[in-house]
């Protein structure tokens, strides 16, 4: 018997929704914690310095000054370069007099794509083990030194002096909480911690170690036993503030950092960074920007740009991984 259903039935109206979901982690803390400074030139340089061992040999009396030392001699200039970061588009004359579900201007949603992209782009780098590199041309192009590279992940950069790399590390997995008070016992005993307040930018891993620090586990060490009233039908088992003897140290998961250069794209939830903020920055040589290209025909085009690098005192901080 012929009938008219919708698998036979030319006109049919498709039921296409305006709402367009975006599901992709956008968070870039590291980005937000550092101190926000100006680059002048290809090569930001910075300074550090220290003071001498303490000395307690005492000084006889009467005794005259015959020896002198040279307060300058600890100093050590570093420096990181810049790095170009970008995003293109293209959208062509008739995409953009379409009428698209959910998008009122193709292009304006492109350039939108260009400036979330580009943030997380400097996010990774400035989070990762990418090393810096000078423009040579060719393929070779300015790279910005991640802050795992700077702490000595993957090998110590040999432009650090001894006297200015991290010392507090771990790579024992999973983060108990003995290993990571030891980490920070490590950070205090280098530089007592001047900033007064860290912040651990953690991988998810790390993040679900540091919550099962308040969690039960009698076998290891003794549990702490929380009381909480079941009125608001909720339990808590979180950690983003860790209260040790060191200090407190906030807690923030990342999917960004510790990844390696060769692999921008592949996340290492086992990695952590932990932040002193005073002691790093980012130097802006161009903020983000937007270009607009000649349409030449075939359509809009354009690309985002920004261009900055990472600096960081690496006696300042630590990592785990």
């Amino acid at each position: 018997m012929a009938k008219a259903a919708t698998y036979n039935t030319s006109g049919n109206r498709e039921d296409l929704s305006d709402a367009i979901s975006l599901l992709e982690p956008e968070a870039t803390p590291l980005t937000s914690l550092a101190k926000k400074e100006t680059a002048t030139g290809t090569f930001v340089e910075f300074q550090a310095d220290r003071l001498g061992s303490p000395d307690i040999s005492g000084v006889n009396e009467g005794e005259d000054v015959t020896s002198f030392e040279d307060k300058a001699a600890n100093r050590a200039k570093l420096g990181n370069y810049v790095q170009v970061f970008r995003r293109s588009y293209m959208v062509s004359n008739i995409q953009q007099l379409v009428s698209t579900a959910g998008v009122p201007s193709e292009t304006a949603r492109s350039i939108s794509h260009c400036v979330r992209e580009i943030k997380r782009d400097f996010e990774t780098a400035i989070c990762s083990t990418q090393d810096r590199q000078q423009d040579q041309g060719a393929g070779s192009p300015y790279l910005t030194r991640g802050m795992m590279k700077w702490l000595g992940n993957a090998s110590q950069p040999a432009d650090v002096p001894v006297d200015y790399q991290c010392v507090a590390t771990d790579a024992t997995t999973p983060i108990t909480e003995t290993l990571f008070n030891g980490v920070l016992q490590d950070l205090y005993e280098a530089n007592g911690m001047p900033g007064g307040q860290l912040t651990l930018i953690a991988g998810a891993t790390v993040k679900k170690d540091i919550s099962e620090f308040s969690r039960t586990s009698a076998t290891t060490r003794n549990a702490y036993h929380v009381t909480q009233s079941a009125d608001s039908k909720k339990v808590t088992l979180s950690v983003n503030i860790y209260d040790g003897d060191f200090g407190y140290v906030n807690v923030i998961a990342s999917t960004w950092v510790g990844r390696a250069a060769a692999t921008p794209g592949t996340a290492v939830p086992t990695s952590a960074l932990l932040v002193d903020p005073e002691y790093v920055s980012i130097h802006t040589l161009s903020a983000e920007s937007r270009s607009a290209l000649e349409n030449q025909g075939g359509g809009q085009r354009g690309y985002c740009e920004m261009i900055a690098a990472l600096t960081c005192t690496p006696k300042a901080h630590g990592y785990l991984t």
